[in-house]
């Protein structure tokens, strides 16, 4: 299994759909991280995406864009990307996170970035 720590391998402060928002942006995390670890993958391997060490939250625009923008931009299909995510937190509170993050990638339509 492939491990993405957002607060260790990204940043502890993630915020903002694009560049104009700040480094740490969706984009950013999107394009530097999620989609290389997920182009790594062997077949049948899972993504773990550990969401709250060193990370207090997310904004939803962070979300939509890191991981909506996966099936808007035409990488991968909505149901397949649910099928090699699994999410890794200690705080309860994170779960709030895990659903939104699932509800974006159900509800972005494929390839839709054109």
């Amino acid at each position: 299994m492939a491990i993405l720590n957002i607060g260790q391998d990204f940043g502890r402060d993630p915020t903002g759909r694009g560049p104009r928002n700040g480094p740490l942006n969706g984009e950013a995390f999107r394009e530097k991280l999620l989609k290389p670890a997920v182009d790594k993958l062997q077949p049948g391997e899972k993504l773990m995406i550990i969401l709250d060490d060193g990370v207090d939250g997310y904004g939803s625009s962070f979300l939509s864009e890191g991981f909506g923008g996966m099936i808007k931009c035409g990488y991968i299909k909505s149901d397949k990307f649910l099928s090699i995510l699994e999410f890794k937190y200690n705080d309860p509170d994170f779960l709030f996170f895990e659903k939104r993050i699932v509800s974006y990638i159900k509800e972005t339509p494929y390839n839709s970035n054109k």
